[in-house]
This record gives structure tokens, C-alpha cells and sequence, in this order.
């Protein structure tokens, strides 16, 4: 008789992580098409309903997976390692909701630079952590690896860089100190949200290194 019959079905976490990945790639995109396309406000609030229908749907893969880490005696990597990246995962989608809902809120119309320059960077480190995703579950630390984590570093700092010019062209030559106020909160959000790129790469890189 074979036992497997009596196991509890064992959770895919990978899959569940992969899910989240997927969900950061989709609103960094949707925050891309949202800074380039010129829309009416109407418009704009749809991107922002569709944003947060996208953190919804990874709070509950977030959810799903702290309740499985629960549920589960054996897990495929250590629970604490699943436990952050779901949590960074999640993170970066909330922040990036956060900044579509907040550039509607203050009624930010101006096409700054950096709006577009961040969502390049979003775009490919999204994109990025897909691929990595995929190499998490073969636990190998593989020549496409470093490259990606490579990448997404360089994408980091190149966050810094446009955080530290527009901030101080913000100071340099604004005028309205509410203008000033608003679009130095949108910034510092922009760049927390390169960081938080980086911290998933490094925390994937660990894992990897951990068990490869």
C-alpha cells in the first residue's frame, strides 16, 4: 500500500512566489504605461483601480503563503527565507500601488523626467526577477544568475543617481514649497522602490547560495 495516500498535499511555495514575482512585473508595467500615456483623470483613476486590484491579489498570495509556512512541517527552503521574500515581494507592489494612488491624490500633472525614468528601471528589474524566480527552485547559482543580480544592482544605483539629481533640482529651482512637498514624497517612494528591487535580489542571491 503506498503511504502517499495519507501525506498532506504539499504547497508549491515556489509556485506561490513565482505567482507574487509575476504580480510585481504586471504593476510595474501598469506604473509605466501610467507615467508615459498622457490621460485625463478619469483615465488615471483606472490605472489606479487596476493597481490596487493587483495588491489585493498578491496580499492574498502573501496571505496564502504565511498560512501554508504555518501549515506545512517540511518546506522546501528555510521558513524564514520564504516568509521575507514573500514579504519584500509584496512590498514592492504595495509601494509602487502607493505611488500611482498618491500622484492622484496631490493632482501631480507635470510630466517629470523621473516619473518616466523610474518605471524604466521597474520594467526591467521586474522582469529581471522573473528569470530569477525561475532559477530559485533548481537552487543553483548558475553565470545568468550573478549577471541578473549584476543588472538589477546597476539599476539600483542608477535609482540613486536620478533620486540625487532631481531632488536637488527640486531644491535648486522650485518655487512653490507645496510643489516642492509633494513631488519630494512621490521621489523618496520612487526610490525606496529601486531599493526594494535590490533587496529581493540579495535575498534570492542568498537562498541560492544557501542551498546551491
Amino acid at each position: 500500500m503506498k503511504l502517499n495516500f495519507f501525506l498532506p498535499k504539499q504547497t508549491n511555495f515556489y509556485s506561490l512566489l513565482d505567482s507574487l514575482t509575476k504580480y510585481v512585473k504586471e504593476i510595474s508595467f501598469l506604473y509605466r504605461d501610467f507615467v508615459k500615456k498622457d490621460e485625463s483623470w478619469q483615465e488615471k483613476e483606472k490605472f489606479a483601480e487596476r493597481a490596487k486590484e493587483i495588491e489585493h491579489q498578491a496580499d492574498d498570495v502573501t496571505h496564502t503563503i504565511i498560512d501554508q509556512l504555518n501549515r506545512t512541517f517540511i518546506t522546501p527552503l528555510d521558513r524564514e527565507d520564504i516568509y521575507l521574500l514573500a514579504h519584500e515581494l509584496d512590498d514592492i507592489v504595495d509601494k509602487i500601488e502607493n505611488v500611482i494612488h498618491n500622484i492622484i491624490i496631490y493632482k501631480i500633472s507635470e510630466k517629470e523626467k523621473f516619473l518616466v525614468e523610474f518605471s524604466e528601471i521597474y520594467e526591467k528589474a521586474g522582469e529581471d526577477l522573473v528569470v530569477l524566480m525561475t532559477s530559485l527552485a533548481k537552487q543553483k547559482y548558475t553565470e545568468e544568475v550573478k549577471k541578473l543580480i549584476i543588472h538589477i544592482h546597476d539599476l539600483e544605483d542608477n535609482g540613486d543617481c536620478i533620486f540625487i539629481n532631481s531632488v536637488s533640482d527640486l531644491f535648486n529651482n522650485g518655487t512653490d514649497a507645496l510643489h516642492i512637498i509633494k513631488w519630494k514624497d512621490v521621489l523618496e517612494d520612487l526610490e525606496r522602490i529601486a531599493d526594494k528591487f535590490q533587496s529581493v535580489s540579495n535575498t534570492i542571491e542568498g537562498i541560492i547560495v544557501k542551498f546551491g
